[in-house]
């Protein structure tokens, strides 16, 4: 059975407001990747030296060329915001094509289940501040996705992350699933009335991977009830990819791509290129035994020498190297643009406030990486 159609979005929105959804959602927080608190500023960056013009493969129409466009928790410049709009309007000229937003719910405990979202938590991202930063990217002519997913602040010092989150019994696995699964229904609920292509039930949760195959489909089922757009989930690259058992139930297999490309300080893009070859190839063999597409739903590195050994280590500090970056970016759209099964890019990622962008390690905006995809997309 295909998913069901898209229906009235009013009908939505009333059902959402008797329901008491549109309060305050989320937290001053951030994902795992990259930390709220505010990254050391960036030297201006220079050209990008020795980056070849894209080869004979072209992006192609319909690929999605896209960011995780972050919120910014502050009045005035998040989602919905005239700042937002701008930033979205930069991403555009890049020839982005979709953005995925990310509201929050919050897990106090990683091992017990209760999971909060709603309500008053956070008044400068609510479902009407979702819905009004849909509004604007749609009318930049950008498609957009939500990708919910929980905060703790046991991630705040980079110890913890999403991946060791696990209960202590089957009762309260069942009790999680159930609370993760209300999570992503309610936030599925704003993706169609905002018009959304796309959703992600969820990123990360390795040990919930591991100990209940099954579950993830459960929730992807109880998600299809009310969305019509394509599903994802977005499994993170080094263990989970390979242990997720559920993606049959998904449009989509969603990869947050981390990966390791070189140990060397100063790689170039031939040797980044060559260093995405294994990945390939165990990405291809997920696809083929499966039968599905794939998307990269967070991919990038920190504009930092050495970076390409580990990009996915928020906390790695060095010399500033924006050039690095770019070349990494040259490189996984060389690796990826020919193979059948791939379907895009999320880069992490962008933020609703233009000048933040400058000053965090993992934007390209206004950095040599920038400029990769521009002559890539447009």
């Amino acid at each position: 059975m295909g998913p069901p159609s898209r229906m009235d979005r009013r009908t939505l929105l009333a059902g959402l407001g008797a329901a008491g959804a549109l309060g305050g959602v989320g937290l001053v927080a951030a994902q795992q990747r990259v930390p709220t608190r505010t990254p050391p500023g960036q030297p201006e960056a220079g050209a990008a030296p020795g980056l070849p013009a894209p080869g004979p493969t072209r992006w192609e129409p319909g690929w999605q060329a896209g960011f995780n466009h972050a919120h910014i928790h502050a009045p005035q410049a998040g989602y919905g915001s005239a700042s937002s709009r701008e930033a979205l309007a930069g991403l555009a000229a890049l020839g982005t094509t979709h953005v995925l937003l990310t509201p929050f719910g919050y897990q106090p405990e990683l091992d017990a289940p209760a999971v909060r979202f709603g309500g008053a938590m956070d008044p400068t991202l609510t479902d009407e501040h979702l819905l009004a930063e849909a509004a604007q990217a749609r009318a930049l002519g950008l498609e957009v996705g939500l990708k919910p997913h929980i905060w703790s602040n046991a991630f705040w010092r980079g110890e913890r992350s999403r991946q060791d989150i696990a209960m202590r019994s089957e009762a309260d696995w069942e009790a999680w699933f159930g609370a993760v699964g209300d999570l992503a229904v309610h936030y599925a609920r704003v993706a169609e009335a905002a018009g959304c292509a796309l959703f992600c039930v969820g990123l990360e949760y390795l040990e919930a991977s591991r100990q209940r195959p099954g579950s993830w489909a459960a929730v992807a089922g109880r998600v299809r009830e009310v969305f019509s757009g394509r599903l994802t989930y977005a499994a993170n690259w080094w263990s989970e990819l390979e242990a997720f058992a559920d993606w049959e139930a998904f449009d989509l297999i969603g990869v947050n791509a981390y990966y390791p490309l070189s140990e060397g300080a100063d790689p170039g893009v031939d040797e980044l290129v060559a260093g995405w070859q294994p990945h390939l190839e165990a990405i291809e063999a997920i696809a083929r035994r499966h039968e599905r597409p794939v998307i990269l739903t967070e991919a990038g590195l920190r504009t930092v020498r050495g970076a390409a050994a580990r990009p996915w280590d928020q906390g790695l500090s060095g010399e500033a190297d924006p050039a690095l970056q770019a070349r990494a970016y040259e490189a996984l759209l060389q690796a990826f643009s020919t193979r059948d099964w791939f379907r895009g890019v999320y880069w992490w990622k962008s933020f609703t406030r233009t000048r933040a962008d400058a000053r965090d390690d993992y934007s390209p905006v206004g950095k040599p990486a920038a400029e990769v995809l521009r002559r890539w997309w447009t």
